[in-house]
């Protein structure tokens, strides 16, 4: 809360109370479906299903909950109609301590909680099974370093996994990760990511951004996705050699987090390079590097880019979301750390859609060799037309292949609802 303040808001809700536009009792024969998301990632990949439950299931209301204020600003700005309607409801989910968990269940009184990805915590796992509400978790994921950290805490985790309903799982892979923690069935039903769909006014707005972005096309438009903190140094240095050979390119610097908007727009003005801040000004001729300041766009700046680096593969973070660009069918560069979307990284690269370097070991007498592998590897896409064609085509035809996650969720949503 410190480096976020929002943090320090709204606490009533950690502690399971609800808000006070929620103290509305439930209509006769009305239920609830409860859906937590993280934060915005998860969120944003949630939309689809959200959408297709608030149509499948017309009398029910939808309680989404998250764990961060970004989350919550998100399920705010994609949802505010129904939030307006009170088809849906927002709050953060409670701390995992059983009276918050039971005054949260109190007034929520879900008769079905579906968690995305990873985000299980045991107390709410737990009350949710004495109070035979079906736990479901969705789009799950676990990589290899995940099942090892829950190895070490075997005792808690096998318990949790095992008393969730169901499991819908993302890979074959992850399911085979998370049947060495569950006793019980595991379906796969692919990415809920991959479920992207770019609305017309979505696609209008990226470009009519890239039309005045790129001064009518005149320079091309690098950015730099979801970067940590060591990416950018290394994503500086190699802007500054990629505009040797390409002068006219601008570079947008999209910070994971909203703590380093700042310390992202010092680094870049110190670095020589004219910056400005998307909140405060668009990108002019004279400028080199624009910082994305702004909150749950990232979507319609890759709309309005010619190129993508995928930030947290250049420090071990395990990288972002890989679909989101290819939906906008650009080619993408990344390092080498991506065990969050393994199977999408190795597929995508055999498919010729994404260019990996090696960045293993990043530390400051390596990161002149990492910037110049990365300004060699995206200079090659910039500089070749056919190659950044074939590549993007590449990244489209993957992700058109992979979608089908949303109707197989539902079917398990159903199935479940059906159940006494």
């Amino acid at each position: 809360s410190i480096k976020a303040p929002d943090y320090r808001r709204r606490w009533r809700e950690r502690f399971g109370y609800a808000p006070l536009a929620h103290h509305v009792p439930l209509a006769h024969g009305q239920q609830r479906l409860w859906l937590h998301t993280a934060s915005v990632g998860e969120t944003i990949a949630a939309k689809p299903l959200v959408d297709a439950l608030l149509h499948t299931y017309p009398q029910h209301q939808i309680v989404v909950t998250t764990m961060t204020p970004t989350g919550s600003a998100q399920v705010q700005a994609l949802f505010a109609q129904a939030i307006q309607a009170q088809r849906l409801l927002h709050s953060y989910i409670p701390y995992d301590l059983p009276g918050c968990i039971e005054r949260f269940l109190q007034w929520s009184q879900p008769t079905m909680a579906l968690f995305m990805e990873t985000e299980l915590w045991p107390n709410i796992i737990h009350c949710c099974q004495q109070k035979k509400i079906a736990t479901l978790l969705i789009n799950g994921r676990l990589s290899a370093r995940s099942l090892k950290g829950y190895q070490r805490i075997q005792g808690l985790a096998q318990p949790m996994f095992s008393q969730l309903t169901a499991v819908a799982a993302q890979t074959p892979a992850d399911a085979e990760r998370i049947a060495q923690l569950r006793d019980g069935p595991i379906s796969i039903t692919g990415n809920l990511k991959a479920e992207i769909r770019l609305s017309d006014a979505l696609q209008q707005q990226a470009a009519a951004l890239k039309q005045q972005w790129s001064l009518g096309g005149g320079r091309k438009i690098l950015i730099a996705a979801s970067t940590h903190h060591g990416e950018d140094e290394v994503i500086l240095q190699a802007y500054q050699q990629l505009r040797q050979s390409i002068p006219q390119l601008l570079l947008i610097v999209v910070p994971r987090h909203p703590e380093r908007f700042k310390s992202v727009y010092q680094l870049c003005q110190n670095s020589g390079l004219s910056t400005v801040l998307k909140s405060q000004q668009p990108p002019g001729e004279d400028s080199h590097i624009m910082v994305a300041d702004t909150m749950g766009e990232l979507l319609l700046l890759f709309g309005a880019s010619d190129l993508a680096i995928m930030g947290g593969t250049l420090v071990d973070r395990g990288g972002h979301n890989f679909l989101e660009p290819a939906a906008w069918s650009l080619p993408i560069v990344s390092g080498s750390s991506d065990y969050n979307f393994a199977t999408i990284a190795r597929d995508l690269s055999r498919a010729g859609a994404l260019t990996q370097i090696d960045s293993a070991q990043l530390g400051s007498s390596t990161q002149v060799d990492l910037a110049k592998a990365l300004a060699k590897a995206c200079e090659a896409l910039l500089s070749d037309s056919a190659q950044h064609q074939q590549q993007g085509r590449a990244a489209k035809a993957y992700i058109d292949q992979h979608r089908g996650a949303l109707e197989r969720l539902l079917t398990l949503i159903d199935q479940q609802a059906d159940k006494p």
